[in-house]
Formats: structure tokens, sequence, C-alpha cells
């Protein structure tokens, strides 16, 4: 069965690869710039233009250049603590009851401002977000490739410290094309030790063999992205029978051109394989989506029926780096508004779905 109605966005739903820089608002990028530059336009709603990538974008480039237009002005633990107060608003709003938020706190320094700033300010305001917004939330401190490793170094002791203080996890993230994994080695293995969870970005910009690597070598428990592995048939049975999830990000690859539409995008195929499948958001801003428009793009190009999306959303639950009981919990209520909603539906008129 399909299902676009509103019902849609009502179902309670996880995301796991969801960037803070990439799901600023505009409105808030408006309020935060307009004091701070001339601006090339005169309201929020003008500005969206030079925020969101439009709908024919199919180039790396062209999508990362809409970062550059705002990036510098997110430099602030002030600004980072509001914007991860307002998405928690922004996924509770689509019935998003469990949010993993990443970003790199390194990014964000500059002057007096160090990475522990933005990691506290981020913390609080998810915090702050979960309970007024009744929504769980853990972050995910990335670690980047192209900067200096002492920032490597600091990003690792962060997570080490605030692990049990909204801290859920570590990532690998910059470009994977022109950064090997090699040189994060002794830090992932670390990671490893201390029994910290680790998703790796692979597969995405680099071929199959950048998945190979973060799971070989950097000890990876999820992968973002992965999409490139259906370039080794091999090694794709290999992620399956190792039951590795993967963060599918649909609109963001055929964005960024891995896939130059939506009908190629192999997340169907994956799936039907069994591979262990979630749907994400990546870059909610900056690709003018929400996890309900995802789960609609799904359906209608991608061929996959709402009882797939569904299990997909089971799937993205057992995934999750929180910890077991939350995870219980959590699995418990999903399923039980899931029934609820879905029974609602079937007993609707057809034309209502």
């Amino acid at each position: 069965m399909k299902l676009f109605a509103p019902a849609l966005r009502a179902l309670p739903k996880v995301d796991l690869h969801c960037h803070l820089d990439g799901s600023v608002r505009t409105s808030t990028l408006f309020d935060i710039m307009k004091n701070k530059t001339k601006l090339p336009c005169d309201t929020a709603a003008e500005m969206r233009k030079y925020v969101e990538a439009p709908s024919t974008c199919r180039s790396l480039t062209e999508f990362l250049n809409k970062f550059e237009f705002f990036y510098p002005y997110l430099k602030s633990p002030q600004v980072m603590e509001r914007i991860a107060y307002e998405l928690c608003e922004d996924a509770s709003s689509e019935n998003i009851r469990y949010l993993e938020v990443r970003f790199a706190p390194c990014l964000q320094t500059g002057g007096v401002v160090v990475q522990e700033d933005i990691v506290k300010a981020v913390l609080e305001g998810l915090s702050k977000g979960s309970r007024d917004f009744n929504i769980k939330t853990g972050a995910i401190l990335c670690i980047y490739r192209g900067t200096d490793p002492s920032q490597w170094e600091e990003t690792y002791r962060l997570g080490e410290k605030y692990i049990s203080s909204g801290v859920v996890g570590f990532d690998l993230a910059g470009d994977e094309s022109r950064f090997s994994g090699e040189n994060f080695k002794d830090l992932f293995k670390k990671a490893f030790s201390a029994l910290i969870p680790v998703t790796i970005h692979a597969g995405e910009a680099a071929g199959w063999e950048s998945v190979k690597e973060a799971v070989d070598f950097l000890h990876a428990q999820r992968i973002g992205h992965g999409v490139r592995i259906f370039e080794n048939g091999f090694f794709l049975d290999r992620i399956k029978q190792m039951k590795i999830p993967l963060e599918i990000c649909i609109t963001s690859n055929v964005q960024t051109g891995v896939f130059k539409d939506y009908s190629f995008h192999p997340v169907a195929d994956f799936y039907r394989r069994g591979l262990r499948v979630t749907l994400n958001t990546d870059d909610r801003s900056v690709s003018g989506i929400d996890l309900t428009h995802e789960w609609k793009i799904v359906q209608q190009e991608c061929g996959l029926e709402i009882e797939d999306v569904l299990d997909m959303n089971m799937n993205s639950i057992e995934a999750a780096f929180c910890d077991a009981n939350t995870k219980k919990l959590l699995k418990e209520e999903i399923q039980k508004e899931t029934r609820r909603i879905m029974e609602k539906v079937s007993a609707q008129k057809p034309q209502a779905r």
C-alpha cells in the first residue's frame, strides 16, 4: 500500500543521519546574518534560494556551495545552541521520536571559541529541545577529514568526556574521495576499545572500497550512505551478512550527483536483497526536505510500499546508538502508535490515502 496523505507525517519516525549545520532554518539564518552582512535579499522567504539546493541540482560542488553562503555565521556557541533547539522542534513537528544529530565541532571554532564550547552549546540545545518537544536525541561528533590531526584528537577527547552526557557516538566526515581513512585507524581503534559506537561516511563520494576500509579498519557499526556498494556484489553480500545498517539519504544522493535521478537509486534493491536499510534526511534545509518527504519519495519514485518504509523504521530503531533500555521503550512506543495510525488509515476511504 502507498501512503501519501497527512497520515504519513503523523507516523512516528527515527532519523539517524542528520547534519546540524545543514538543517538550520532559513529564517534563523536571515535573523543572524541581517545585522552582520549585506544580504542579497530582503526577506527570509527570498533567502531560501541562496540556502536551498534547487530541484535541478545534480552536483556535489553546487550542493556544497550552498553552505559557503552561510557557514561563517555559524561559528558561535549561541547560534549552535539555537540551531540544535530549533531542529528538535522541526523534527518533532513531523513526529520524529528519536533523532541523532551530527556535527564537526572543529568547523565552528575560531577566535576564543574552542571545540568544547560548541559541544556544550549543542548538547544544551538538544537537551532543552528534547524536553520541550518530546523528542529523544543523541549527538554524534564528527572527526573531520582534511583538518589538522590535533583537531581529530580534541574531538575524540570530547566524545569520551561527554559520551554519557548527550553524545552517543563518533562519525568520520569530510571528503572521502580525497582523504583516506588510513590516518584515522588509531583514533577509531580507541573508540572501539572504549565501546563508543561509530558510524563512517563512506561509499558516497568514493567507491565501495571506502566502505570496506570503514568496516575493516575503522570499526564502523553503521555506514553513512554506503550506496556505492552496488559496484561490488560480493562485498554487498558481505555487508548483508555482517548486518551493518546503511544510513540512506535518497534526495541528498540525487542532489550531489551520486545518482542522476530517484529512479536510479538502489535503495529498493538493497532493501529487497535483505540489507539493513534506514531512511534519513542528511541536510534538511539545504536539500529542502524533511523525513516525511523521504518516506514519500521512496514510495513514489523508488517502488516501495508503506509497509517497507515502516520496516526500515524498525531497522533505524535497532541501529540507533542509544542505550538498550531507551531502544526498548522507543520500539514499543513507535510500534504501538504506528499500529493505531495504520488501523485508522485502513478503516478510511481509499481516496484518503
